[in-house]
């Protein structure tokens, strides 16, 4: 595997996943729950792909 690869599959928790988004932590549960951002469990935490994020932000509207 390549290092862009790696990076891709890098999981981060829902507070750093609502950082990189610039969104808070209720907004991205909320995104989840409507299935619009894909989620997993590990353990009781809820993890989110960093290719996730980036699918994610290229689907939401730019408002200029």
């Amino acid at each position: 595997m390549n290092e862009s690869t790696d990076a891709a599959d890098e999981c981060v928790s829902i507070s750093r996943g609502a950082k990189i988004l610039g969104v808070c932590v209720r907004t991205v549960r909320r995104e989840i729950d409507r299935r619009r951002l894909a989620a997993f469990r590990v353990g009781r935490n809820l993890r989110i792909k960093m290719s996730e994020l980036r699918r994610y932000m290229d689907r939401q509207p730019v408002n200029v």
